[in-house]
């Protein structure tokens, strides 16, 4: 008798992008910080996102295009979600355009308020690859 094989669930979203505004402790100054995760748990390796940004910020607006997934450069075993950060330190209190691409045909374009003390989703795409979580 055969065993059936167990597949992972398949998740709505293959990326995570944490956005918050942090303090830099060496320059005292604050920036918002991308964190782009993968939904995916990896069991021996922790892997990196490989992302490019291009920030315009006369024209407010920012724009990553993930690439994909590189293996470690060390060894050793670790587990974990792979990961890419981004400070931005150039940032305005004002409205942003953020563009995400992915290769292929997938882009999400939404808009964000950064302000003095927070920052908004004013608008997002409906059908999405990336799932933005506010800190």
């Amino acid at each position: 008798m055969r065993t059936k094989q167990v597949r992972p669930e398949r998740k709505e979203f293959e990326y995570e992008l944490h956005i918050s505004k942090q303090l830099d402790m060496v320059s005292r100054k604050h920036y918002v910080l991308f964190d782009f995760r993968t939904t995916k748990v990896f069991e021996y390796f922790v892997y990196k996102i490989n992302v490019f940004e291009k920030i315009n910020p006369e024209k407010n607006e920012i724009h990553f295009r993930v690439e994909g997934l590189s293996a470690p450069k060390i060894s050793l075993s670790n587990s974990g979600y792979a990961n890419f950060q981004y400070k931005f330190f150039e940032f305005k209190n004002s409205d942003y355009e953020l563009k995400l691409t992915k290769p292929g045909i997938e882009k999400n374009i939404f808009k964000l308020k950064i302000s003095k003390n927070d920052i908004k989703i004013l608008k997002q795409p409906s059908n999405r690859f990336i799932k933005i979580i506010l800190n």
